[in-house]
């Protein structure tokens, strides 16, 4: 019985290895010459192998040419199956001949691209962001309201957004390439009233810059109810200016001459009406704003501490529209409207100061009651001109004017009976100021083909300041003139370029957008001050004739090309890198300056993000400032080999936070250093021009860190924001950098404010009422005084004998400081509409409670009642107590 078991066993055990064995471990032998596969495979068969197979699938035209002896099934089939769509696979104890799995083809990868537009107006809308929810990958338009998105074909979910605009969404199944023109619908303001703030935010913030929301700016207190881009500005962290916006404005401890001020991409170099009262930017003409500090990518170039990108309407391609505004400060009209429908459109827009029509009656009244006569008058005007062509579905053509000035005239004159009433004594003043500016652009946008858009521009800017300041002093009898003494100094200056640009926006794919481009400058620089003394003749005639400086101007010629690619990793993390290089070529020496751009942004979730950025900027542009006090002298001039282009190294780091929908939070810390900064010591010439300046500059550096704080609210019918600025900013001219200042020590700029709080409220009252109020406190920025004054000497008999200019001795510069400055300001509004005419009504106060805030400190003389002149310290001060009414009325 135990040998029988034992030899089932062993007979059970062969069977199981043999039924164990793969079925590709067989072994057969093939002798075959051009025969069909299916004849091969069925004599296999016969030889025992374990073959399965649907004779459909097997190709028909398949020939086999082989032989084999005694080998492997798992070496023979892969032979056999060369060059057939078919693969074998073991399945239990038997090989199965089947087709070969097709891997799905990859996804292609389509391209949509087109333009965002407003829908009633047909602009095209900049920085509308474009975002396929399905697919988390997105891109915004440019400058010139175009979009290209790259992604995989199959459904696309599209969701549209933009400031001022309802967000709207677009489904499609992407096959091919297409193009898709978004309009959207602005959002408005008047008929919301619960959800105020939900699709329409005050403004957006991202690396270190700002996009306004001018819908909204307009309902913010504004001085006169007129609203203006620089005030808005003034509002915001890291930009600093003087009392009421006099004497410039700074940014992140920059110096004034450190802004690039834009108009549809061209230069401006003085953006101020007023001496910064208001700007050159007329409300009423401005489709979008966009404020970089510092930390701007590569396409921005020019100068070294902001940018600020304006850009004018386009014309309303659709309907004739009108707007017409009237207020105590300025009148504004506007008209815009199509050439012909969907193709081409007009714009113009005209504004005018008012302030002549009651400054004369006013000044001549206070004058008078002070034993003076005189006036003061001032008056400003822009005017805003733009045409856009369609010329194809590719090309646009526009054509962009503007033109501005400025008049400003200060008489005085008083008299004083002398020596027993034998002799009169007349002191007179007079001081007049006129610049402007002078724009124009012809731009021309290509689509060259769905990724790459094309934007050629002609440019052409002029700035032009003439000034002139005198006193005359003259004793008289009844015969005439017994003696004249005369201070004049006249300013002349005037800046002229012509440019020509080409930029490129190229959307390679999902992750990378690389904008590239080039431009060349040609100035032209005109500076000029004569000074004289003690003349004996000066009328009208000497004087329009006075310009013994040398009238040649200086000339050169600016380069520069740059690259930029905005890159995405994933959802969490993207940057943007670029490199600027410029060059100047002036008096046959060439300038350069290469200028890096790194900025990075890292988000954790939807409610935190951080951002990291190091830049370097150049400019080939100095500011002449010579006077300290009083009203401003622009002086413009180029870089040379004895004034090297200004540069400033930028790095910043800072953190978004949005705990809530409603709830935003900005913190962000800046350390900034210049090298090249001048100073200008031109008291000792006589007179300036083209070339002498370079003697009288000092060479120096700065440095400038500060921090900076934006809580922004927007729930329901209330919105707002709180900004607070602390920063500090100096320079240093000493023996290592050139020619000493300040006895080689540092010393603050004059824009120098340590501390600045501003609140800024919105609230919705109802359907027609919105309520809005400003407050700001800062502390004083800093000023030498005196720095250069003429001086009116008197002889032993007590009589003014001589004006002569002094050079006042100065321990320290910006030494002292102007007194802390606080406003409140607050505003109603109300809209209504009367069949398809909007009416809007602005009542309001600035400096409600009428603080005198100094704007500057001046020197002043005048005869007191026994003869003798005496010299003032004046305060001057430029609002106090300002009443707000404007009325708005829109048509279409």
């Amino acid at each position: 019985m135990g040998k029988k078991y034992l030899l089932l066993s062993f007979l059970m055990s062969i069977a199981i290895a043999a039924n164990g064995q793969s079925p590709l471990d067989d072994r057969v032998s093939l002798d075959a010459k051009n025969q069909p596969l299916i004849e091969v495979l069925y004599s296999l068969i016969d030889q025992g192998a374990r073959l399965s197979f649907n004779n459909n699938i097997l190709p028909a035209g398949k020939r086999v040419t082989a032989k084999f002896t005694e080998e492997r099934l798992a070496k023979v089939l892969p032979i056999l199956l060369e060059s057939t769509d078919l693969s074998f696979e073991v399945v239990g104890s038997q090989i199965v001949i089947v087709r070969k799995a097709i891997a799905p083809a990859p996804k292609q990868r389509f391209t949509i691209n087109g333009f965002v537009i407003d829908a009633e107006s047909g602009e095209h809308i900049m920085n509308a962001i474009i975002f396929d929810e399905k697919k988390g990958a997105g891109t915004y338009t440019n400058e010139y309201g175009h979009y290209s998105l790259t992604l995989k074909e199959g459904p696309v979910s599209l969701v549209v957004s933009s400031l001022g605009y309802e967000n709207d969404t677009f489904n499609l199944t992407l096959s091919a390439n297409q193009k898709l023109e978004i309009k959207l619908m602005p959002h408005i303001m008047a008929e919301v009233v619960v959800a105020y703030f939900n699709d329409s935010s005050l403004l957006k913030s991202n690396f270190g810059g700002f996009e306004l929301n001018l819908e909204q700016a307009n309902k913010l207190p504004t001085l006169g109810g007129e609203t203006d881009v620089l005030r808005v500005g003034y509002t915001l962290p890291g930009i600093q200016t003087g009392a009421d916006g006099f004497g410039g404005i700074s940014v992140r401890g920059g110096d004034i001459d450190q802004n690039q001020f834009l108009l549809d991409g061209v230069p401006i170099y003085n953006a101020s009406h007023g001496l910064g009262i208001y700007s050159i930017y007329n409300s009423a003409a401005v489709r979008n704003a966009k404020i970089l500090k510092g930390s701007f990518p590569a396409q921005y170039g020019g100068r070294i501490s902001s940018i600020w990108d304006i850009q004018t309407k386009e014309g309303n391609m659709n309907q004739l529209q009108g707007e017409m505004e009237l207020g105590p400060g300025s009148v504004q009209l506007t008209l815009e409207g199509p050439f012909t429908k969907g193709k081409g459109s007009w714009f113009l827009s005209g504004r005018r100061s008012l302030f002549d029509l009651y400054s004369d009656v006013i000044s001549k009244k206070i004058r008078n009651s002070n034993g003076l006569t005189g006036r003061l008058n001032y008056v400003f005007q822009d005017l805003n001109a733009k045409a856009n062509f369609k010329i194809s579905q590719k090309d646009r053509l526009f054509l962009s004017v503007y033109r501005g000035n400025d008049n400003f005239l200060d008489k005085s004159r008083q008299e004083f009976a002398y020596q027993d009433d034998s002799t009169l004594l007349v002191l007179a003043n007079e001081k007049l100021v006129r610049f402007g500016n002078n724009l124009a652009a012809l731009r021309w946008n290509h689509l060259l083909n769905d990724k790459i858009f094309a934007n050629i521009t002609a440019t052409y800017s002029n700035y032009y300041y003439k000034a002139e300041d005198l006193v005359d002093l003259d004793l008289l009898d009844n015969n005439g003139s017994i003696e004249r003494n005369v201070f004049f100094q006249k300013y002349q200056s005037s800046i002229s370029e012509y440019g020509l640009k080409a930029d490129f926006d190229y959307t390679s794919f999902g992750r990378h957008r690389f904008r590239f481009g080039t431009s060349i400058v040609r100035h032209q620089f005109q500076p000029g001050v004569i000074t004289f003394d003690s003349l004996s003749v000066l009328n009208q005639e000497t004087r329009d004739t006075i310009g013994a400086y040398q009238k040649t101007p200086l000339t050169s010629n600016e380069f520069d090309v740059y690259v930029q690619d905005e890159i995405k990793f994933g959802s969490g993390f993207s940057a943007n890198i670029g490199l600027r290089a410029s060059a100047l070529r002036v008096n046959e020496n060439t300038l350069h300056a290469l200028q890096p751009r790194v900025l990075f942004q890292l988000f954790e979730g939807n409610w935190i993000s951080y951002s990291l950025s190091a830049t370097r900027n150049a400019q080939f542009l100095h500011l002449l400032s010579p006077s300290n006090i009083g009203l401003p002298k622009d002086l413009w001039v180029s870089a040379t080999k004895a004034a090297p282009p200004q540069t400033a190294w930028h790095f910043s780091a800072g953190t978004h936070i949005k705990p809530k929908s409603w709830l935003s939070l900005d913190i962000e810390a800046y350390y900034k250093l210049f090298d090249n900064v001048i100073y200008f010591q031109g008291n000792t010439l006589e007179s300036i021009n083209a070339t002498n300046w370079q003697e009288e500059i000092a060479l120096g550096k700065g440095w400038a860190y500060g921090a900076e704080l934006l809580l922004k609210v927007e729930r329901g019918k209330t919105g707002g924001w709180i900004s607070y600025t602390y920063g500090r900013s100096e320079r240093l001219f000493n023996s290592k950098t050139g020619l000493t200042v300040n006895n080689g020590r540092k010393f603050p700029i004059r824009l120098d404010r340590r501390h600045n709080f501003n609140l800024q409220l919105i609230h919705k009252l109802g359907k027609r009422w919105d309520f809005s109020a400003g407050f700001v406190f800062a502390s004083g920025t800093a000023y030498t005084f005196p720095s250069q004054l003429y001086e009116i000497t008197q002889s032993d008999g007590g009589a003014p004998t001589e004006i002569v200019q002094t050079i006042s001795v100065i321990t320290d510069l910006n030494d002292r400081r102007i007194r802390f400055y606080n406003r409140l300001d607050f505003s109603f509004n109300h809209q209504f509409f009367v069949r398809s005419v909007k009416h809007t009504l602005k009542l309001g106060i600035y400096n409600a409670y009428g603080r005198k805030n100094p704007a500057y400190y001046t020197l002043r003389d005048k005869v007191d009642d026994n003869g003798v002149l005496e010299r003032q310290t004046v305060e001057v001060t430029l609002l106090r107590f300002f009443p707000t009414l404007r009325y708005i009325l829109e048509f279409k």
